[in-house]
C-alpha cells in the first residue's frame, strides 16, 4: 500500500486532482461513505442554515475531503518550491518576535485547510525550531510515510505520550504543534466547552502545558484559496497564562476555530464523530 501512495505521490497534481473528483464520485454518490453522520453534524452546528444550504456545504465538503487525501498522498514527494508556493504564511512576526526573545511556545491548528501541507511548510516560513504532535499508529510503514511527509524540511516528530519529557529536556526555544481538536477518549477529563452550538469535549492538553510551563498559545488559521492552494494567519491568543484557568484557555482557542469554520465549513473534518461522547 505505502509503495501504491509513493507512486502516486510521483503524479502531476492535475492528475490526481482527475482522480480525486472520481473518488468523489464514488465515495458521496454511491457508497455514501458516512453521509448520516456529516450531515448530522452539520445540522446540529447550523441550525439556522435551510437543509439546501447544508446540502451544499456537505458536496463541498467531500470534494475538499478527496483533495485533502490526494494532497496529503503528494505532499510526500513534493519540492520546497512547490509547498512554499502553494502554502503561504501571510505573517510571521509573531514568530519572528518569539524566536528574537529566544521563547517557546504552542500553536494550535484545527482539521481544517490541509494541516497536512501546513505542518510540512512551516520550517520554510519560520525561523523557529518546530515540533509537531503526532499519535502514533498501529501500521508503522504507513506511519513513517507521514513521518517523512511532515518532518522532510526540519519539523521534529514528537509522539504524544512523549511531550512532557520533550518540553523538560529541551535546552533551546520550540515551537509546539498541537491538532487541538480531537476527541478525547474520556468524558470525564476533557474540558466542556460550547463549540458550534453543542457542548463538546476539548482535549485539554494545549491549556495543562500553557499553564504548566507558561507557554504563550497562538492559534495558526488556515484558509483555502484555491483548489490546492493556501493561506496561513498565526494570531496570538493567549499571552500570559496567570490570570486564567485551564478551561478559559481552552474556550479561547476552541472559540478561534470556531470562526474559522464559520468563515469556510466545508474544510473542516465533519467525517469525525466529533460528538460522540456526552457531558
Amino acid at each position: 500500500m505505502v509503495y501504491l501512495l509513493k507512486g502516486l505521490s510521483l503524479l502531476p497534481l492535475g492528475i490526481l486532482y482527475g482522480i480525486s473528483s472520481f473518488f468523489y464520485f464514488i465515495i458521496y454518490k454511491i457508497f455514501k461513505y458516512r453521509r448520516k453522520v456529516v450531515w448530522n453534524n452539520l445540522k446540529n452546528s447550523f441550525p439556522g442554515k435551510s437543509d439546501q444550504e447544508l446540502q451544499a456545504i456537505e458536496k463541498s465538503f467531500y470534494k475538499y475531503l478527496c483533495d485533502l487525501i490526494i494532497e496529503t498522498v503528494k505532499g510526500y514527494s513534493m519540492s520546497r518550491a512547490q509547498v512554499k508556493s502553494r502554502v503561504v504564511f501571510k505573517e510571521t512576526q509573531i514568530y519572528d518576535e518569539l524566536y528574537n526573545q529566544k521563547k517557546s511556545g504552542i500553536v494550535v491548528l484545527g482539521h481544517q485547510g490541509n494541516w497536512e501541507w501546513v505542518c510540512k511548510a512551516a520550517p520554510l516560513w519560520v525561523k523557529n525550531r518546530l515540533a509537531i504532535v503526532y499519535k502514533p499508529l498501529s501500521d508503522k510503514k504507513f506511519e513513517s510515510f507521514m513521518m517523512k511527509t511532515r518532518s522532510e524540511f526540519g519539523a521534529i516528530q514528537v509522539p504524544m505520550s512523549g511531550v512532557a519529557k520533550f518540553i523538560l529536556t529541551q535546552k533551546e526555544p520550540f515551537l509546539l504543534i498541537l491538532l487541538a481538536d480531537q476527541t478525547p477518549s474520556d468524558a470525564k477529563s476533557s474540558h466542556w466547552v460550547r463549540f458550534l452550538e453543542q457542548e463538546t469535549a476539548i482535549l485539554p492538553g494545549p491549556s495543562k502545558l500553557s499553564k504548566k510551563y507558561n507557554l504563550p498559545i497562538i492559534y495558526h488559521g488556515i484558509r483555502k484559496i484555491k483548489r490546492g492552494y493556501y493561506e496561513c494567519t498565526p494570531k496570538l491568543i493567549v499571552e500570559e497564562t496567570n490570570s486564567l484557568s485551564e478551561l478559559e484557555i481552552t474556550d479561547i482557542h476552541v472559540h478561534e476555530l470556531e470562526q474559522e469554520i464559520r468563515l469556510q465549513p466545508e474544510t473542516w473534518l465533519w467525517s469525525h464523530r466529533r460528538w460522540k461522547l456526552k457531558k
